[in-house]
């Protein structure tokens, strides 16, 4: 699967269990395919931070698909 589309997928089912930080800079980079220096203006944050967030996300994402599978299960209906 494209990466974007699984994080997309993660961020439909997993997304309330994130911070309102972290869901607008993951919707932003993910969703309206913004750079992070885009992102990091909008947020006055640098883009290292950016960077940071979405990596951490990522793998909060990744964590809980693993633990409770809902977009495996959805997508083998």
């Amino acid at each position: 699967m494209d990466k974007t589309l699984e994080f997309t997928l993660l961020l439909d089912f997993y997304g309330e269990l994130l911070t309102e930080k972290q869901r607008e800079i993951f919707s932003a980079y993910y969703l309206y395919d913004l750079s992070l220096a885009e992102i990091g203006e909008q947020q006055s944050v640098s883009r290292q931070a950016v960077h940071d967030i979405i990596k951490r996300t990522e793998n909060k994402l990744s964590s809980y698909e693993g633990k409770l599978k809902l977009v495996e299960n959805h997508l083998n209906k």
